[in-house]
């Protein structure tokens, strides 16, 4: 009698700010716009006022990003590597604007899809636990931070990027982590 084959591994979703790269890329080209271009910072609230999705994708507009330059997590993207080198559907799963995420995944040259936060929807939090169980049904995530529990909570297998001892105390309390990563960062 012949066995059943194995089902595949859900997608492994994998967020972007402080998890694949170092640091936030929104807080990160809003200091570079005030900074190059000062006269935009009254805009800020005025963008955030109309949603975090729309200030996400008003700055990414107007800052020219390049992220060939930043730095990665060499440990996460080694494993990565070898998780799509087996086959593994990978995702890129960030709330920062869709046009960052598009130039990361194209960098990297790992993922087979993204999804990301695109000036109208701030592809977050419990907006994106939704959005994954609705476009995969079961999936695999690796985050960061506290904005990530409720996405680990619908998560088949959590993965931690630890940054920092305090929180990732702090996680390992309210999440079971099949692997934790270091903070290994290129650059």
């Amino acid at each position: 009698m012949p066995s059943p084959a194995t089902p595949p591994d859900p997608p492994l979703c994998i967020d972007l700010d402080g998890t694949l790269s170092k640091g936030d890329s929104t807080v990160r080209m809003g200091w570079h716009l005030v900074l190059t271009r000062p006269w935009l910072a009254p805009a800020f609230p005025y963008w955030e006022h109309k949603g975090r999705a729309r200030l996400k994708a008003e700055i990414a507009r107007r800052v020219p990003y390049d992220s060939i330059t930043w730095r990665y997590n060499r440990a996460l993207i080694a494993w990565l590597t070898e998780q799509r080198a087996a086959g593994r559907r990978l995702i890129l799963a960030s709330g920062s604007d869709r046009r960052v995420v598009a130039d990361v995944a194209r960098h990297l040259a790992l993922f087979d899809e993204f999804l990301a936060s695109d000036g109208a929807t701030n592809f977050a939090g419990a907006l994106k636990s939704d959005g994954l169980v609705a476009r995969f049904g079961a999936f695999d995530y690796i985050g960061n931070s506290k904005k990530d529990v409720a996405v680990w909570r619908l998560a088949r297998d959590c993965y931690l990027v630890a940054n920092s001892a305090r929180l990732t105390a702090w996680l390992t309390q309210r999440v079971q982590f099949a692997r934790i990563f270091p903070g290994d960062w290129t650059g």
